[in-house]
């Protein structure tokens, strides 16, 4: 005689054993794809778990809020944007100009490589409610910080304008992100943004 299969049909698959740094970076990764596919307001705790193959409970036990888990999953775009991209192109033998350019080009590569990073970062900068601002003003605080590092060595070494104010073109520099965002969106190809950027760094802050 058959035993009676114990498998419940639906139940949730267990998942295999991870170490904890590495389930936790699996979850941030599968909250990044929920946060850009539904909105940071709109994922849950389910809803990440089910993107990871987990149990609920495994989501609420690395994130024991759904603060703590957009605060981690920020946290990760923000080290992305300023570790990675930010400081990762800070080559002191580039030209200024040039450094802010490859700054922008890995951007904007990251558009089509990391697209829930940039997606999700997309929303934060304009995410005015919520409680989200002060955290995207953090990160804002951040790129400037950098952006205004590469300027005034720039100035240092004659390759930036001296008559430009760093405070401003910092500004202007970190706003042009959501000006690739755009062409790239709208259908821009990576020579065309390459082209336009380049335009504006010697129209704007380069010596003649």
């Amino acid at each position: 005689m058959k035993a009676k299969s114990t498998k419940v049909s639906g139940a949730t698959p267990r998942a295999s054993r991870m170490d904890p740094r590495e389930r936790r970076a699996q979850l941030i990764t599968s909250a990044l794809r929920t946060f850009a596919a539904r909105g940071i307001g709109e994922a849950s705790h389910s809803a990440i778990a089910r993107e990871a193959g987990v149990a609920v409970p495994t989501a609420f036990h690395y994130f024991e809020s759904k603060e703590a888990l957009v605060a981690a999953v920020l946290g990760e775009v923000s080290r992305f944007l300023l570790d990675d991209l930010l400081a990762g192109n800070d080559n002191p033998t580039e030209s200024a100009p040039n450094v802010i350019t490859n700054i922008h080009m890995s951007f904007c590569d990251a558009i089509e490589s990391h697209p829930d990073y940039i997606r999700v970062w997309l929303e934060w900068s304009v995410s005015i409610r919520d409680g989200l601002w002060d955290s995207y003003l953090e990160f804002y605080r951040g790129a400037l910080a950098g952006t205004r590092k590469v300027l005034e060595r720039g100035q240092r070494e004659g390759t930036i304008r001296e008559d430009i104010d760093i405070d401003d073109a910092s500004r202007v520099i970190v706003a042009l992100a959501h000006m690739t965002v755009q062409m790239k969106f709208s259908g821009a190809t990576r020579e065309q943004v390459e082209h336009t950027l380049r335009s504006l760094m010697q129209g704007y802050l380069q010596t003649v």
